[in-house]
């Protein structure tokens, strides 16, 4: 029967919530065929909020985008505006972690917002405000973006329902986006700070905050900035964690993980003094990040290089290396961070 491409998506969804992407890829691709097959235009907002918004985003975030924008428009059409929104909160988040342009992630954003609003759907429209605020952040061009954020009235709502309403999910939402937004700002411990909450918060959950490997990647560069000025003993087995759970995620998706593989082992082996080893990673990153489409990782990877010549007294190349991250950071559309690396490049 029809509906069984909608069990077979649900199934396919928690499996991959639990990491069995082998059971969930094989599951899903059953229910997107059966999804073809019967013509059940009318579940295909749920099918595809289940398998693009899961196991597929974890093989290639990118080809995950318009799948949900479908999703979206195929629910409006259909009367099934729960999915159809939801399909529109994942499109957001995908497209933030995709490295597409933040202004055309914002205007998206407002224009689902709206519509979220209009139609009634306020737990949908919640789960996006972090993503909205960790834009905001990024685009913005404040001296301290980040103290912007604190004291904004949305955020410490949003701050305050969450918490009242014992929502989780949405808890470790804001911790992600807060805690990446923290890391390119260079705002290193309280990243660390914002993870180690989510941390804590997820001992109770059933699930962790995977992200397609997106957490664990920034996680990993969280750590070994603060690896930097701190012991080595402290962060060494949170690293080792995390480079475990990215080697897995580069199989299973190379082209979303490839670079960010490539920039852990960078920070790692400059850490550990091989300094040629250490930029032929960077290099790799950077080319990987380009070839693959993550034009923020690319200028993060970029900025990390530069911080690698500077701290081996090469203001030279670490100069070509920081105005390189400023174009791309520029190209993104954060103009808040480009400016922030502006006024804190150190000569």
């Amino acid at each position: 029967c029809k509906e069984s491409c909608v069990a077979l998506a649900s199934c396919s969804y928690l499996l991959c919530e639990f990491q069995d992407f082998e059971g969930s890829e094989h599951i899903g691709s059953l229910s997107t065929g059966l999804l073809e097959r019967s013509k059940a235009q009318e579940y295909r907002s749920q099918v595809h909020l289940c398998v693009y918004g899961g196991v597929y985003g974890f093989k290639n975030l990118k080809l995950c985008v318009e799948p949900l924008m479908e999703g979206y428009r195929v629910g409006m059409q259909t009367g099934d505006i729960q999915h159809a929104m939801f399909n529109a909160s994942s499109f957001i988040k995908n497209s933030f972690f995709s490295g597409l342009n933040l202004r055309e992630v914002e205007r998206n954003i407002d224009k689902f917002g709206k519509e979220m609003i209009e139609y009634n759907q306020k737990a949908v429209y919640k789960s996006m405000l972090p993503v909205k605020r960790a834009v905001s952040d990024l685009i913005l061009s404040t001296q301290d973006p980040l103290v912007m954020a604190k004291n904004s009235a949305e955020q410490n709502a949003l701050l305050e329902q969450v918490v009242e309403q014992n929502n989780p999910i949405d808890v470790c939402d804001i911790y992600v986006f807060s805690g990446i937004v923290a890391y390119i700002y260079s705002r290193y411990e309280l990243a660390a700070a914002l993870v180690q909450k989510r941390y804590e918060l997820e001992k109770n959950m059933l699930r962790t905050s995977l992200w397609s490997g997106v957490t664990a990647f920034y996680d990993g560069l969280i750590f070994l900035a603060m690896a930097h000025n701190s012991s080595e003993f402290e962060w060494s087995s949170k690293i080792s964690n995390v480079m475990s759970n990215v080697k897995k995620f580069e199989q299973i998706g190379k082209s979303n993980n490839e670079h960010k593989l490539l920039l852990l082992e960078a920070e790692i082996k400059s850490r550990m003094g091989e300094k040629d080893n250490a930029l032929k990673k960077y290099q790799l990153a950077i080319a990987a990040a380009e070839k693959n489409g993550f034009i923020h990782e690319q200028a993060i990877a970029n900025e990390r290089a530069a911080d690698f010549f500077l701290r081996n007294n090469d203001k030279d190349k670490a100069s070509q290396y920081y105005g390189e991250a400023y174009s791309l950071y520029l190209k993104w559309g954060a103009q808040g961070k480009a400016d922030d690396l502006c006024r804190n490049i150190p000569f």
